[in-house]
C-alpha cells in the first residue's frame, strides 16, 4: 500500500502474495450490491471477514480503520475481519459490491507459508486505489453478484472463479504500477484522531505531519468543510466528554477536566460556562435523572412481549416462535428504531415448541450422527476432527469437539452441554434471568442483538446452532450449521441428539437422569392424595385494559410444557375446550369460570395485578381454599424455557410451592 506517494508495494511483495493466494483455500460468506445515498452513508461497518469492496459511480469520502480515501469515480478497497469501512458518497448515489471471504491454510501448507504470512499477509492487508480498468471490473462484479445468487454448487463454483479474476486484476495493476492510489483525507482522518485522542495533548503540526502538508495547510482545509477549526472543534470534544461525566458519575470537577484533556478544573470552569452558560458544579446540581424500572426485556422472548400475548397457549407447538413478535410495551421508548423489524423479517419460519414427550424413557433421536472414519493415517487424523450428522437439512459434517459455537434459542442445551458458546440470542438482559441454572455461564456470553450473518460472521464459530431451516441456507458458509426445527424433537430429545452431535452424550444422559430423577419425585406428589385428580391452571394477569388485556390460560410457556405434558398435571375440562377455539386469554369477568381445583399464578412483572382486587378473584375456590401457589416476578424468567436445566429447576420449584400449602 501506498501513503502518500510512498511505494510500498513492490514487485517482490506482489509475487509472496500471489504465493500465498494460490496455495490457500478460499470460502465465500457472502456477495452483495449495495445503493449508498449522500443522506444515508454506510458508517462504521466493521468487516464480519476479509472483504473486498468496488464502489462506482461518484465521489465519496472512504475510511479503512484510521485511513481516509478520497474517491473520485471509481475505487477498490480490501481490508481483514474486523476493519472498520464508512462509505460517505458527496453528491450523487453511489453502488457498491461487497464480497465477503474467508481463506485458510491447508495443513500441509501451513509450515511453507507461515514464514511468508509474517512478512505479509494479503488476507487482511488494507489498501483503496482507483483501478486501470473500472469498467471491466464492474462487468466481472455483476457475474460474480449473478452467479452468487443463483446458488447453486456450480454457480458458486463459477463465482470463486470470478473473484480469482478480480484478485488478478487486483495484483496486475500493483505489479505493473498502474494502480492510482487514492490519496488519504486529511479532514476525515484528523476528525478521527481528535475522536479517539482528545484526552491526551495534541500537536496539529504532528496530525499535518501524518498526510505531508503544513498545520496551516490542514486549519484551512478543516475550517473549509466543518465550518469549525481545529482548536474549536477539539475543545467541543472536551467539553462534551466532561459534560457526559458530570452527568453519569460522581467524578470530581479536577478528576473529569484531567480525564478529558482539559488542563485544570479551572480551564474546564471557564470553557464551560462560555459554552453552556452555566458552571459545571451548578449543571450537576440541576440534573434531574430520570430512571424507569424495567424488570425484564422480552424484545427477544419466544411466546411474549412485555405487555402483549402472542399465540399463547395454542395446542399446536407454536408458542417459541414469537420470540421476536412486536413489542408492545414501554421498552419501545429504549429499544424501538434498533432491529426488532430486522429480526421480524428474519424469522418467519417454523418455529421452535416448548414442548416434550412425557415418557420417563430417553429418547431414540430421529436424526443419525456418525463419526468419519478411515483406514489411513490421514482418514483417522480427520475422523477425529469430524462428525457427520444428519437433519432435516441432510449430512452436516461438524467438528468432533467444537470449540466456539454460537447459538439462538437452544442456548440452554448448548452451554449446559458444556460448550464453549461465543454468542446467543439468549443474554442476562434482566434480573429474572438471573434465576436460571446456567446464568453464571450466561453472563460471559457475548449477546447477538441481531442473528444476521455480519454478526455471526464477527464471532468465528466453527458452529452454528438454530431452529430455523431457513439459516442453512444464509449461514452455512460461516460454519457448519446444525438446524433442529421446534416441532420435531422433545426437550429430551434434542438434547440427546445435540449430546451426540458434538460428543457429549455422557453429559446429555446425566442432565436427563437429573430432571427424570426430580420428575418422579415430583409425579409422587401430585399422586398423593391431596393433589390425586386435582385439575391445575397456570394463569397471569395482563391488566384491565389494552389489546391483550385479561387473564393468560397457559399450556405451553410459563413452565405448562414441563407441567402439563411430563408431569401430568389436568386441566379443566372447560379450558381443555376453550383450547380448541381462538381462545387463550378471557376478560375479567369471565375468567373465574375457567380456574383449576389449584392455581400456578405467574406474577407479571411489569404491573401489578388488578384482578386480584376485584370481586371475582375473591369468588374462586381456589382462592378461598388458599389453593394458590405464586411465582414472584424475581423467577419470572426461569419459567420461559423449555430445556432439560431449566426444566429441571421449573419442577423443583413448583413441587416446593405445592408442598407449602400443606
Amino acid at each position: 500500500m501506498r501513503e502518500g506517494n510512498n511505494q510500498v508495494f513492490t514487485p517482490e511483495m506482489v509475487e509472496k502474495m500471489a504465493y500465498i493466494w494460490t496455495r490457500s483455500s478460499i470460502s465465500f460468506m457472502d456477495v452483495r450490491h449495495q445503493t449508498i445515498y449522500p443522506n444515508q452513508p454506510l458508517r462504521q461497518y466493521k468487516m464480519p471477514s476479509s472483504t473486498l469492496v468496488y464502489a462506482y459511480g461518484g465521489s465519496a469520502h472512504v475510511q479503512l480503520n484510521e485511513t481516509a480515501f478520497a474517491m473520485e469515480r471509481f475505487g477498490l478497497f480490501h481490508g481483514g475481519k474486523g476493519t472498520m469501512l464508512s462509505i460517505t458518497p458527496e453528491e450523487a448515489v453511489l453502488r457498491s459490491y461487497m464480497v465477503l471471504y474467508k481463506a485458510e491454510t491447508p495443513h500441509f501448507f501451513k509450515r511453507d507459508l507461515q514464514r511468508l504470512l509474517e512478512q505479509v499477509n494479503p488476507f487482511v492487508q488494507q489498501f483503496g486505489y482507483a483501478p486501470s480498468n473500472p469498467v471491466w471490473l464492474i462487468h466481472l462484479f455483476e457475474q460474480m453478484m449473478d452467479s452468487w445468487r443463483r446458488a447453486t454448487a456450480l454457480n458458486h463454483f463459477h463465482t470463486k472463479n470470478l473473484f480469482y479474476q478480480s484478485m488478478y486484476e487486483v495484483y496486475e495493476d500493483l505489479e505493473q504500477e498502474q494502480a492510482m492510489f487514492l490519496q488519504p483525507d486529511p479532514v476525515i482522518s484528523a476528525k478521527r484522531y481528535l475522536d479517539e485522542h482528545y484526552t491526551q495533548p495534541i500537536m496539529f503540526q504532528e496530525i499535518a505531519g501524518m498526510f505531508a502538508i503544513s498545520g496551516g495547510q490542514l486549519t484551512r482545509l478543516f475550517k473549509k468543510r466543518e465550518g469549525q477549526s481545529l482548536q474549536e472543534y477539539l475543545t467541543m470534544k472536551r467539553l462534551e466528554a466532561a459534560r457526559h461525566q458530570l452527568e453519569n458519575t460522581t467524578a470530581t470537577i479536577r478528576e473529569i477536566a484531567n480525564g478529558c484533556g482539559l488542563v485544570d478544573e479551572n480551564t474546564l470552569f471557564r470553557m464551560f460556562k462560555k459554552y453552556y452558560k452555566v458552571s459545571p458544579g451548578d449543571y450537576r446540581k440541576k440534573l434531574v435523572v430520570m430512571m424507569q424500572g424495567y424488570t425484564i426485556d422480552n424484545d427477544y422472548h419466544h411466546l411474549y412481549n412485555e405487555i402483549g400475548l402472542e399465540n399463547l397457549a395454542k395446542s399446536q407447538r407454536d408458542g417459541e416462535y414469537t420470540m421476536f413478535g412486536q413489542v408492545r410495551s414501554k421498552q419501545m421508548i429504549l429499544a424501538a428504531a434498533m432491529s426488532l423489524m430486522l429480526l421480524l423479517s428474519a424469522c418467519t419460519s417454523a418455529t421452535p415448541s416448548n414442548t416434550g414427550g412425557a415418557t420417563n424413557q430417553v429418547p431414540t433421536p430421529t436424526q443419525q450422527v456418525q463419526t468419519t472414519a478411515d483406514s489411513g493415517s490421514k482418514g483417522a487424523e480427520a475422523a477425529a476432527r469430524t462428525r457427520t450428522v444428519s437433519t432435516v437439512m441432510g449430512d452436516v459434517e461438524v467438528p468432533a469437539d467444537p470449540q466456539r459455537v454460537v447459538v439462538n434459542w437452544y442456548a440452554g442445551d448448548v452451554i449446559t452441554l458444556g460448550l464453549n458458546v461465543v454468542g446467543s440470542t439468549i443474554g442476562l438482559k434482566n434480573d429474572s434471568y438471573k434465576k436460571l441454572p446456567y446464568a453464571e455461564q450466561l453472563e460471559y456470553i457475548p449477546f447477538i442483538e441481531k442473528w444476521e450473518p455480519e454478526e455471526i460472521m464477527a464471532l468465528d464459530p466453527d458452529l452454528i446452532v438454530t431452529y430455523q431451516q431457513e439459516d442453512f441456507e444464509k449461514l452455512k458458509g460461516i460454519a457448519p450449521v446444525l438446524v433442529i426445527t421446534g416441532d420435531e424433537k422433545s426437550a429430551l430429545e434434542r438434547l440427546l441428539f445435540l449430546g451426540e452431535a458434538t460428543g457429549r452424550s455422557d453429559k446429555a444422559l446425566q442432565l436427563i437422569d437429573e430432571f427424570e430423577a426430580e420428575l418422579a419425585d415430583a409425579k409422587k406428589l401430585i399422586a398423593s392424595e391431596r393433589f390425586n385428580g386435582k385439575t391445575f391452571t397456570i394463569n397471569q394477569d395482563w391488566g384491565a385494559t389494552g389489546e391483550w388485556a385479561g387473564i393468560a390460560f397457559e399450556t405451553e410457556s410459563r413452565g405448562g410444557t414441563v407441567l402439563y405434558e411430563y408431569l401430568g398435571m389436568t386441566l379443566p375440562d372447560q379450558v381443555t375446550s376453550l383450547l380448541k377455539g381462538d381462545g387463550n386469554i378471557l376478560s375479567y369477568e369471565v375468567a373465574h369460570q375457567y380456574f383449576g381445583d389449584y392455581i400456578i399464578w405467574i406474577e407479571n412483572p411489569q404491573m401489578e395485578s388488578e384482578y386480584q382486587k376485584t370481586a371475582f378473584w375473591s369468588s374462586i375456590p381456589a382462592v378461598s381454599n388458599q389453593h394458590v401457589v405464586t411465582v414472584p416476578k424475581e423467577q419470572y424468567g426461569l419459567f420461559f424455557f423449555a430445556d432439560v436445566a431449566s426444566m429441571t429447576a421449573q419442577l423443583s420449584y413448583i413441587t416446593e410451592l405445592l408442598r407449602s400449602l400443606d
